[in-house]
């Protein structure tokens, strides 16, 4: 989700909220206007193993967390930006050593340039994943999970609980997950459980909302 688009599915409080946290990535035609200018999609893959660590990093843009067939991580991404450099100096990095991966995403500073990514991953692999500004997807992915989001939504699905504990929280925004009980809070809200599963959940948003879908 652009920057621009994502201010305008926030509700007034969190839009005034959200743009004090955005400063340092936006700039005023990204503000303006959701198009951009250039854009490049790319591909990478590696091979990993089932039960292992997988750690990413990214400033702003939209990530897509699912289920892959086989050990391997499939990763396409595309950058987008109004300037032409910005997308050919934009990279990713991905280490694998053993059962730890880590990829970091690298783009000029200024707020011009975001990143649209589809992750594949092992369907059993320990999640750490920490951004900025955008959205974040987690989809029928078994495994603890660290979530960290400052502004923008995180959305969590699976086939089936699978947690002994989970634990969700906003600084401004609503936790929805009936499946694991209800949130508690007023301006920013909170989810706590515990299950029979062997993962642990844990997700936070600055500013934006929590959705926790499972059986």
């Amino acid at each position: 989700m652009s920057t621009s688009a994502l201010l305008r599915h926030l509700p007034k409080h969190k839009t005034i909220l959200a743009c004090l946290l955005l400063l340092p990535f936006c700039v005023a035609p990204q503000c303006r206007a959701d198009d951009w200018k250039y854009q490049e999609t790319r591909n990478e893959a590696r091979d990993f193993v089932s039960g292992g660590m997988l750690r990413l990093h990214m400033t702003v843009g939209e990530l897509h967390v699912r289920r892959g067939d086989g050990d391997k991580i499939r990763l396409k991404y595309t950058v987008k930006s109004h300037r032409e450099n910005n997308v050919k100096d934009a990279s990713v990095e991905i280490n694998v050593r053993g059962s730890d991966a880590v990829i970091e995403f690298h783009a000029a500073s200024g707020g011009n340039t975001e990143f649209e990514v589809e992750l594949e991953v092992p369907g059993n692999t320990n999640l750490d994943l920490h951004e900025k500004v955008g959205d974040l997807t987690v989809e029928n992915i078994d495994g603890d999970k660290d979530l960290e989001l400052g502004v923008g939504d995180i959305r969590v699905s699976s086939e089936n609980k699978g947690y002994r504990l989970v634990r969700a929280s906003t600084g401004i925004g609503d936790v929805n997950g009936a499946t694991y009980g209800e949130s508690s809070g007023w301006l920013g809200k909170s989810l706590k459980y515990h299950g029979d599963g062997k993962y642990e959940l844990r997700a936070h948003v600055g500013v934006g909302d929590i959705h926790l879908d499972g059986k």
